[in-house]
């Protein structure tokens, strides 16, 4: 048989293995490009795995942001028009988040009304139904031996020194709240943030925009209570819905007890769980 027939055969033989090769490669770019742009818009398409795959990922960006995961956020952005299946993604997700990274949604209290004026619109356009805040944010699920620096070191975003002494400075603020009655007057908070060298010791800003940046991420409340012409605002410090959340009393209870170290007085447990209105005997743990 001659060469040329030979390789033209040879040839034939050869172009379905190629078309098929190219046609391969070519679903491949396709799927990669559909992952890709799933992954961008964090659209409603796709099977179920895919969105809760989504929304645990929606999830600890809204955390690293320390942000509420928001219901409506949700609904926009992980299911888009799988709207309906809203419970069994959640539920999904829930799943997800325990078992992988040890965390779990946790949905924030409803903000208090505060001032009389909050009060009487609240009273006004009372619900009849359970009010809820439609806003989670992650907690931590690790058993009370696991809570460890260790295992639970701050973020290393922006820095890990920057970000320990800002836990240190709502960790701070929440105690000292809490256990004054659940409010501080802004006197008051002021005088305590300047006993600890506040504006010298805090590597994240001024004492005030450290101030706002808790408020503006939950976990103080600035309640501002409007006076009369002749006199001035009335400026009040309550714990946010974050701040009861991440820092509930038992956290507390462990904290004051770590700050005390081996000083604490007899009744030291007592008086701490009167404060914090705890059982004798409850763990200092928290979240």
């Amino acid at each position: 048989m001659p060469t040329q027939t030979q390789r033209r055969r040879q040839n034939d033989d050869d172009e379905p293995r190629r078309r098929s090769r190219r046609q391969a490669d070519s679903d491949a770019e396709d799927a990669s490009s559909q992952d890709e742009e799933g992954d961008v818009s964090m659209g409603g398409g796709g099977d179920e795995p895919q969105l809760i795959k989504k929304l645990v990922r929606y999830a600890l960006a809204c955390e690293h942001a320390r942000i509420p995961i928001k219901r409506d956020g949700i609904r926009e952005k992980v299911l888009g028009s799988n709207s309906r299946s809203f419970k069994a993604i959640f539920d999904g997700a829930q799943l997800q988040l325990r078992e992988v990274f040890g965390m779990e949604m946790e949905e924030l209290p409803v903000k208090e009304k505060r001032t009389l004026k909050e009060k009487q619109k609240a009273t006004a356009r009372k619900a009849t139904g359970a009010a809820s805040s439609r806003q989670y944010v992650l907690v931590t699920t690790l058993p009370l031996q696991y809570k460890k620096p260790e295992i639970t070191a701050p973020s290393r975003a922006p820095s890990a020194s920057e970000e320990g002494a800002y836990i240190g400075v709502y960790s701070f603020l929440i105690t000292i709240i809490t256990i004054s009655g659940g409010e501080l007057s802004d006197m008051k908070l002021k005088r305590h943030l300047a006993r600890v060298n506040a504006g010298q010791n805090l590597p994240m800003g001024k004492t005030d925009e450290v101030l706002t940046k808790l408020v503006r991420q939950g976990y103080l409340d600035r309640v501002v209570e409007k006076a009369d012409h002749a006199e001035e605002d009335t400026v009040t410090w309550c714990v946010g819905t974050r701040g009861k959340v991440e820092f509930p009393p038992e956290s507390i209870k462990g904290f004051l007890t770590i700050v005390w170290g081996d000083d604490k007085p007899d009744d030291f447990e007592k008086k701490v769980n009167r404060s914090l209105g705890l059982a004798a005997g409850e763990d200092a743990g928290g979240a």
